[in-house]
């Protein structure tokens, strides 16, 4: 279903349960309790042992790499090897019982798999000679870091994330063409009409508590909101 759509049905739910003027609800403030809403369900479907559908695991086939300072590496990159780090700060995944979900970091082409480690084990990393020559990524800051010994450019991570719209635009291959409203909001059928009740329910009670500051902001208008944040990094 695309944004604009979930969008929609939102709004019309809400209208018929307030009678409140509808101005005040912007769709950048729908498309944030969506969100949230969807990371909510999805979160419970993972911790109840339900497995994850492909149909929401979403990719940033090109996120761009940049060669990490010195000051942002946990120690001396080993030996032939550079560390990098992304550009721009990675989506935030959904969060369960289990971690992030985060699904695979790989190369562009698919056939190099970097593992997870962390800020501490990489420490200690270049003096284990079980360990040394493994390629990993860690995540420090909201920024994903691996080492490698060549210097690309572009990486591959996939997962389900908080904000699909905030992975579209950390794709350096397709965030300038992207049309905020026509992109993919990526639900399991049996879940969408919880996520669009919650949503709404949750926007109902925010404005019975009192007017609200939102403006009647557009999703692609420049300033504020999380696509705004993630385009101006």
């Amino acid at each position: 279903m695309q944004i604009q759509n979930i969008i929609s049905r939102v709004r019309a739910l809400y209208n018929k349960g307030t009678a409140s003027d509808d101005s005040r609800l912007s769709d950048r403030h729908i498309y944030a309790k969506l969100c949230s809403a969807r990371a909510m369900l999805i979160k419970r479907e993972i911790n109840q042992k339900r497995q994850v559908s492909d149909w929401i695991v979403q990719s940033i086939s090109c996120l761009q790499m940049v060669t990490a300072l010195p000051n942002e590496c946990p120690c001396a990159p080993i030996p032939g090897c550079k560390i990098l780090r992304s550009k721009l700060p990675i989506p935030k995944p959904v969060q369960s019982a289990i971690g992030p979900e985060l699904e695979g970091v790989t190369n562009q082409n698919g056939n190099k798999v970097y593992s997870k480690t962390d800020w501490v084990r990489r420490k200690y990393k270049s003096g284990s000679k079980f360990t040394a020559d493994i390629a990993d990524y860690f995540i420090k800051d909201n920024y994903l870091f691996i080492d490698e010994s060549s210097l690309l450019e572009y990486i591959s991570i996939s997962g389900v994330f908080e904000d699909p719209l905030e992975v579209a635009y950390a794709d350096a291959c397709k965030a300038p063409c992207i049309d905020p409203y026509r992109e993919e909001f990526p639900i399991d059928e049996h879940l969408t009409d919880a996520v669009i009740q919650m949503a709404t329910q949750e926007l109902v009670q925010v404005f019975k508590a009192g007017p609200s500051d939102q403006e009647n902001d557009s999703l692609d208008q420049p300033g504020g909101g999380p696509v705004a944040s993630a385009r101006q990094k």
